[in-house]
């Protein structure tokens, strides 16, 4: 509320029309919000003397006087909202937070078809600040709805003062207007997409990477349908932001359908969490089909490198990673050698980075040559394995230009760590981080411009060259698959079978140690 000073001296705001006397006081434009936009106080006096008259008078004075003086602390209360950067309202000009009684209601909002006169009023954008407010007892509205609302209240004085038919109907129709929008706004306090996600993070605990991934989907969609509540979300909502997604230009070039399906998927996860807690009947956007990819199939994934590519990147990474000072002891211990040993393993594995970067010493076995991927817990206190699905389970087997660089490595590892990791340095700091995430990084600032040009080349390339290689020596599909962690399309695929087992590892071994991944 405005701060206010009242007048000094013996003001009594006594004013006489013919027989009769009036307490008439112009009330100060900051404050007439808080008095249904009155201009003045015009009170008829009842007294019948000057001296009564003059009493009658000052106890309204010293009333209006504290209605303005009111405790700012008490009436109005002031937040950062959890959203965004506005700030969320109270304001309270119930009879018990004022000095003296206020009789009718200061405020009076339109909503469901009437007028409503309330004490309370809150506003914000974060949905559940909203409907506690609501519990309390306050009129609650959305940023947007309160703009609104000013701006009818502003139109209802409009007719009220108009001063020619025409200039009224025009203010009747403007009045009609904003009055149909706000039939048509949601319920403030409803569930959004932007306020389930928290809710969303907090049960399923996605990576960093997933989250960010979901937040860009909604503010997408809300720039193009806004903050809309989720029981007001449709299919045709769903399907215009797919379209509008495919058509995006960016950097001159169109967005890429795998993008578009990506940003599809993330805002369909969201739209299912929030109908498995019943926030909405169904999910709206469950048979939204994103555009067919039409480009290439080359194109539409990550290219392989060729071998060329792959000695420029061994060279490079070596010679970096050798001549790089660390900033603690324990990390330059151990960075430089998970560094290598990682790059080599992709190399020759043709497993995804993640999958690599997350092993266990104990994943590995060196009598029999092979490599186990897991998602079994431990008891290592570091963030648990993720795998991409219930096929990425299986094992590996170690080729032998792998093996004793492996071995050094284990060797290694265990004089300088007892964590368990097979590369220490790369466990997350956060639960939810990757162990990839220095691979990335690396590839990302300091190897990539040695290398390729090409977008479409990266780390995970090498698992596109790996699969290349192995095509090339003649390696079944069925073993193809079961090695990498792919689904067979071969009824005779005996690749579950191998899942928890090295039962095939010999067999394995023979095709693996046939492929050479660098030369040639």
């Amino acid at each position: 509320m405005p701060s206010f000073s009242p007048r000094s001296g013996k003001a009594n705001y006594i004013k006489s029309r013919g027989e009769y006397f009036y307490y008439r006081r112009v009330i100060p434009a900051k404050f007439r919000p808080f008095f249904e936009d009155k201009t003045e106080w015009n009170i008829k006096l009842t007294a019948t003397t000057d001296a009564a008259r003059r009493a009658e008078a000052g106890a309204l004075a010293h009333e209006h006087n504290a209605m303005m003086v009111a405790d700012l602390d008490k009436v109005a209360k002031f937040s950062h909202s959890k959203v965004d950067n506005t700030l969320d309202m109270k304001l309270d000009l119930s009879p018990e937070m004022q000095p003296v009684n206020v009789r009718i209601p200061p405020f009076e909002f339109y909503r469901n078809g009437k007028l409503i006169k309330t004490y309370k009023i809150a506003g914000s954008s974060d949905p559940e600040f909203l409907r506690e407010a609501e519990l309390e007892g306050y009129f609650i509205m959305s940023p947007a709805e309160m703009r609104r609302q000013v701006k009818l209240g502003r139109l209802r004085q409009s007719i009220k003062v108009a001063d020619n038919p025409d200039a009224k109907e025009l203010a009747k129709l403007r009045f009609k207007n904003v009055r149909r929008s706000i039939d048509e706004m949601a319920p403030a306090g409803s569930e959004t997409l932007m306020s389930i996600l928290p809710e969303m993070h907090e049960k399923k605990k996605p990576r960093d990477a997933t989250k960010k991934g979901h937040y860009k989907a909604i503010d997408e969609f809300i720039d193009l349908h806004g903050n809309l509540p989720l029981k007001n979300i449709t299919k045709r909502h769903v399907a215009d932001y797919v379209s509008h997604m495919a058509g995006l230009v960016i950097n001159g070039k169109p967005i890429a359908p795998t993008t578009v399906k990506q940003r599809l998927d993330k805002l369909v996860a969201i739209l299912q969490f929030a109908a498995s807690i019943d926030a909405v009947d169904y999910n709206v956007g469950k048979n939204v089909k994103a555009p067919k990819d039409t480009r290439p199939l080359g194109d539409q994934t990550y290219k392989p490198f060729d071998k060329s590519e792959v000695r420029i990147l061994i060279d490079v990474a070596t010679s970096i990673w050798t001549k790089r000072r660390y900033m603690t002891r324990k990390t330059q211990m151990t960075r430089m050698t998970d560094f290598s040993t990682a790059l080599h393993m992709l190399i020759w594995t043709g497993a995804r980075p993640e999958e690599i970067c997350q092993l266990r010493v104990d994943d590995v076995n060196l009598d029999r040559m092979g490599i186990m991927i897991t998602n079994v817990s431990d008891d290592l206190v570091s963030r648990e394995r993720r795998l991409k699905n219930e096929v990425s389970v299986r094992g590996v087997p170690i080729h032998n230009t792998l093996l004793p660089r492996l071995a050094d490595h284990i060797v290694h590892v265990k004089n300088v760590s007892n964590s368990g990791l097979l590369f220490p340095s790369f466990e997350p700091e956060l639960d939810t981080g990757r162990y990839a995430r220095p691979m990335s990084t690396e590839w990302t600032k300091y190897l990539r411009k040695h290398v390729t040009s090409d977008p479409q080349k990266v780390l995970y390339s090498l698992r596109h060259s790996w699969g290349g290689e192995s095509i090339d020596c003649g390696m079944s599909e069925t073993m193809r698959n079961s090695i990498m962690g792919h689904a067979s399309d071969s009824a005779s695929s005996s690749a579950k079978r191998y899942t928890h087992h090295f039962d095939d590892l010999e067999n394995m071994l023979v095709w693996v140690n046939r492929m050479d991944c660098v030369d040639g």
